[in-house]
This record gives structure tokens, C-alpha cells and sequence, in this order.
């Protein structure tokens, strides 16, 4: 397969989780839109390469920085790119409305996608969460707050935390594909509070076991993440090296605890 369709598929997957087509019905224009955290410009900077057109700016008061395109043979591009390669039903239904205004035919996403598709790698760069949750912590560390707290709750957290990748979603059977094309993972359901009634439920795709990130790497092994998370996913294989070998176990002066430590630091090297 050539480097322009698996480039396509990776970001047919971006698309679904952090892309957004606005319609302006009266002028009769479309224009497309990326967003992501600051620490992943450079993957508003491959597309912007890639299509050759658009702007990148920071958004205000957040985080976000965000990648624009307007130019109508521009968003014919990105249309012919993603048509028949899209799969969240939310982003879907808004590229149906792009399509029929742009008066080409709208092509239907196969039902599972192929062990190599590079989708999953656009998807975990846009909508993947990779992170380690700690369920406990002291008095004195949990009232820490920000980067520091974070590092200090995980260093000190001994059995009490676990890794997980997840993708989440309203659509149930939008996460039950990604898990019948990939194999592995598992879904569940957010408990929702009662008393909020309009709010529906959510749904996480998630792994957490050493055999699932072996998975996982293998399907990204074609093409790897391109934002930060790459960095996480590297490292996560000396979590379960370190955990294996009890090293967050170990007493605060001795080796062993000390690169447990340095692990920790690594984890939070960007603000992700």
C-alpha cells in the first residue's frame, strides 16, 4: 500500500476524533478544521505540509492549537482523501452534508478495517487517552496539585496504579468496530450521575494488560504514532518491566526505587 493512502487512513482516524467540517449554508461554504494540545503542532504542521494549504494558530486561554483550511480545491482534497475511510457516526453525518454540497458521492466505510490499516494511529493521536491512574495516595500528596502532584502520587503509589490506553464514545458500536478490526481491547459503560438526565452515557475502548500494549504496538508498527503519546507508548513497556520486577516496591534510598523515579519523571514529560 503507498505512503499517501496509509498517510489517508491515518488521517481519516485523526479526523474522527479531533477533526470538525462547519458548513456556512448561506454562503454556501465549507471549511475544515484539526485541533489538538500545543505539545502536538507538529501534526498540525504534517497536514499543512501535506495538503500544502491552511493555517495553524493557538487558541485562546487553552492549550489548543488549531490547524484551518477554507480554499475550496483544498477541501475537495481532504473529501476525496477521507471518503470511504470514516467511521464515528457524528463526524459521518456532518461529511455526508460536505459531500452532497460538493456534489460528489458519498462512499460507505468497510465494516471492519484491515490489521494494518493505519486508522488506529490517527485515532490514538486525536482521541487516545495514555495514561497511568493511581488509587491511592498520602494526605500530603494528594492535596498536590498539577505536574508535581501527579509525579509524586505515582512515585509513591507502590501496587496502587495501573496503565491504560482508551479510546472513549457516545456510539457503543462505533468502539465495538474498532475492537472487532483490531481484536483486543475491551468496552464498558461510564456510570452516569442520575440527576443529570440529559447526559448520555460513555463508552471506553480500553487496555490494560502487558499481552494488549504488545498488540498494539505491532498494529502501529506499519505506521507508528505521530504526536506525543509515542513517547508513553515507548515507555510503557518499562512499566510492566519495572512493576514486574517490584521495583516501585523498593525502599526510597535504594537503586531500584530511584530509576522507578526517574521512570515517573519521564511519564510526565509532556503535558498530555
Amino acid at each position: 500500500m503507498n505512503k499517501t493512502n496509509k498517510w489517508n487512513e491515518w488521517f481519516a482516524g485523526l479526523t474522527d476524533g479531533d477533526g470538525y467540517f462547519y458548513i456556512n449554508k448561506k454562503e454556501q461554504s465549507i471549511s475544515f478544521e484539526l485541533t489538538t494540545h500545543m505539545s502536538d503542532s507538529r501534526v498540525l504542521r504534517d497536514i499543512k505540509n501535506t495538503l500544502k494549504a491552511g493555517s495553524i494558530k493557538l487558541r485562546a486561554n487553552t492549550n489548543g492549537i488549531r490547524y484551518r483550511v477554507k480554499q475550496k480545491s483544498v477541501i475537495i482534497d481532504i473529501v476525496n482523501r477521507l471518503n470511504g475511510k470514516l467511521h464515528n457516526p457524528t463526524r459521518i453525518e456532518q461529511f455526508k452534508e460536505v459531500c452532497k454540497l460538493l456534489d460528489i458521492n458519498f462512499r460507505i466505510s468497510p465494516i471492519l478495517l484491515d490489521k494494518n490499516n493505519s486508522y488506529i494511529a490517527g485515532l490514538i493521536d486525536s482521541d487516545g487517552t495514555l495514561a497511568i491512574s493511581t488509587s491511592y495516595s498520602s494526605s500530603e500528596n494528594s492535596q498536590k496539585s498539577g505536574m508535581e502532584g501527579k509525579f509524586l502520587r505515582l512515585v509513591h503509589s507502590k501496587s496502587h496504579n495501573q496503565i491504560y490506553l482508551k479510546i472513549s464514545s457516545q456510539h457503543k458500536n462505533y468502539l465495538l468496530f474498532i475492537q472487532n478490526s483490531y481484536g483486543f481491547g475491551s468496552i464498558y459503560e461510564e456510570k452516569i450521575n442520575k440527576k443529570n438526565k440529559k447526559m448520555n452515557p460513555i463508552y471506553h475502548w480500553t487496555i490494560r494488560s502487558y499481552d494488549d500494549f504488545l498488540l498494539i504496538w505491532d498494529s502501529l508498527k506499519n505506521y507508528p504514532l505521530r504526536s506525543v503519546k509515542m513517547h508513553r507508548l515507548r515507555l510503557s513497556f518499562l512499566y510492566f518491566k519495572y512493576k514486574k520486577i517490584k521495583y516501585h516496591l523498593k525502599e526510597s534510598e535504594t537503586l531500584e526505587f530511584k530509576i522507578w523515579k526517574k521512570f515517573c519523571k519521564s511519564w510526565f514529560k509532556y503535558s498530555i
